[in-house]
């Protein structure tokens, strides 16, 4: 009866192997070392060819291309694609340089240059090219990206985007994957993977090595390998996945030992199913070496040295690590004041690790740090000499003058925003929020004579009207219409209507204030007009002194229309060091 069951079993594991080799597998292996205009990479190569040899033995019909321009890429990639059809497993994997814009991914053929962001779509191959024709064709597809590499092609980039630079990353973007999918990149998304000492980086030499163990699945696989570039790294490097798969992955079924001829068996098989039964869970070396000493050509032989190997891989693990310092609470302090802005902070790691990991990056953030603290002092105080130098010429200019103008006032006035000295002190104006600082602005628009009309908050095409016409009037040059914090200042301080008052009809301006116009009285019964209408003859030659008397003395103050007595009209301004009008015939 015994022997029934083990021939049933072995039936059963035939038919599950003989259906695992009939499925179909494709792979794509691209590497790109040898790039034109940068610096030649050194592993990418090997680790194509590296990975071609890996995925050919586990049983893929892999199309390979190395060292590729951007037509042959394109052309590798269709040829791929077309043998998607019908496949059971897909896998993608590409060793060089990569680069993320805008959490979109892009792989650099070796021809490309980038000079400049618009070369980006003719140059380079998107990552999504592949994933998303592996996704529609494959319904399990795994995709390994080592391609985050310190990158030279980011910096010109950056360049060429201004400010717009921060949409360039480092490394590579995150990539969600759909069902049935798992994406691996050499580190997480962000970050710089290291090209390591050997003929492959780390990455693609832990692959190599552990991809396809068998029996296990792929999940176990990237574990391990993820162990091993950690080590090899010393913790700079952890690789990273993200993963939808549905079910288990196994590259490479157990092979099980051919068993024995029932009419003569060398051992019984229920024995040996109890033994093994009995030690499979064992975390003893010694419980699978008895096995292998007693079973050399088990039925569970192979899958005993792996487990004899892990454990002693572990054991030599552990004690490499009590041998040497756990450099884990290391990092964990480095990541914590890395982006810290105080020298202190660095120089308590250095005291604390002064042969540490980081130990020369800290020297340089120090050094950094002080760099820019002696720079913006040096620009502080330019700008204080600047604004004392300024209120000095501007209280020898007027000394009539009884209350003098602050210095920063005439500056704000003069120039346009991006002339004006810069401060490191932060205003309560720049507090504001977009709402808040247009409702401040729309207010002293109002206040100044620039009606905007109702103050709401919503800075529209009246309120920008409205800003302009305070510019002209003020004679500031603005660089901008929209709200500004420095805009809100330069209103605070100007006193008294800047803008023209513009009256109705039927409406005469009067001291400052618009006024009915008064109709000619009737004489007697006539209906004519009278003839004592005033005309422009007895207009005076300068309406400066008209003016100065209506308006009075106004420091500062924007263009004003008035009508003289005579009839006429005439435009009155300030300016920024008199307190006297200057006046003109319209």
């Amino acid at each position: 009866m015994a022997v029934k069951h083990f021939f049933c079993f072995f039936f059963l594991l035939l038919l599950s192997l003989t259906s695992a080799h009939a499925e179909r597998r494709v792979a794509l292996v691209i590497g790109n070392s040898g790039y034109a205009n940068v610096a030649e990479l050194k592993n990418p190569y090997n680790d194509a060819k590296g990975m071609s040899d890996k995925l050919t033995d586990l049983g893929f019909d892999v199309v390979t291309g190395l060292d590729l321009s951007l037509r042959d890429m394109r052309q590798t990639v269709r040829e791929f694609i077309k043998k998607l059809d019908n496949a059971d497993l897909a896998l993608f994997f590409y060793a060089g340089h990569g680069i993320q814009v805008n959490g979109e991914n892009y792989l650099v053929p070796v021809d490309a240059e980038l000079s400049t962001h618009l070369d980006l779509d003719f140059e380079a191959l998107p990552a999504n090219l592949v994933l998303n024709a592996m996704e529609q064709s494959t319904k399990v597809n795994l995709v390994f990206l080592d391609a985050c590499r310190n990158n030279p092609f980011t910096e010109n980039l950056a360049r060429s985007m201004g400010t717009r630079s921060s949409a360039v990353g480092r490394g590579l973007a995150k990539i969600g994957s759909g069902v049935g999918s798992l994406v691996s990149f050499a580190t997480q998304p962000g970050n710089v993977a290291l090209d390591g000492d050997g003929e492959n980086s780390p990455f693609t030499t832990a692959l190599i090595k552990h991809l396809g163990t068998p029996g296990q699945d792929i999940t176990r696989d990237l574990v391990m390998v993820r162990r091993d570039v950690l080590e090899a790294t010393k913790g700079q490097q952890v690789p990273w996945d993200n993963s939808s798969l549905t079910g288990e992955v196994i590259l490479k079924q157990l092979e099980m030992v051919q068993p024995v001829e029932p009419e003569k068996p060398a051992i019984n098989p229920q024995i040996e199913l109890t033994y093994w039964d009995s030690i499979k869970s064992g975390q003893n070396a010694a419980y699978f070496e008895t096995y292998l000493s007693r079973y050399p050509e088990g039925q569970f032989a192979d899958i005993a040295r792996i487990r004899l190997d892990e454990i002693k891989a572990k054991a030599e693990s552990d004690k490499a690590k009590q041998a040497k310092p756990d450099a884990t609470a290391e990092i964990t302090y480095w990541q914590t004041i890395q982006n810290s802005t105080r020298p202190e902070m660095f120089e308590s790691y250095l005291g604390r690790y002064p042969n540490g990991i980081y130990a020369d990056l800290a020297q340089l953030k120090i050094q950094s740090i002080k760099s820019q603290a002696e720079a913006d002092a040096r620009r502080k105080a330019q700008a204080e000499a600047e604004a004392q130098a300024i209120a000095s010429a501007a209280a020898n200019a007027s000394p009539e003058r009884t209350t003098a103008k602050p210095a920063d006032e005439i500056t704000v006035a003069a120039l346009t925003p991006d002339q004006a000295p810069s401060t490191t002190s932060t205003s309560p104006v720049s507090l504001l929020s977009p709402e808040e600082l247009a409702t401040a602005l729309q207010t002293e628009l109002n206040r100044v004579g620039c009606s905007v009309g109702r103050v709401d908050g919503d800075w529209g095409n009246r309120s920008r009207q409205a800003l302009r016409t305070y510019g002209r009037e003020a004679g500031i040059d603005l660089a901008s219409l929209d709200p500004d914090p420095s805009i809100l200042d330069q209103l605070k301080k100007s006193t008294g209507r800047v803008c023209p008052l513009t009256c109705g009809r039927n409406q005469e301006l009067k001291n400052g204030r618009c006024v009915a116009t008064r109709k000619p009285e009737p004489s007697g019964n006539s209906t004519k007009p009278s003839t004592q209408t005033k005309t422009t003859d007895s207009c005076p030659k300068n309406p400066s002194s008209y003016g100065n008397k209506i308006i009075g003395k106004s420091h500062g103050l924007g263009r004003q229309t008035l009508t003289h007595p005579c009839g006429r009209k005439l435009s009155c301004v300030g300016n920024h060091s008199s307190w006297v009008l200057t006046c003109n015939w319209l």
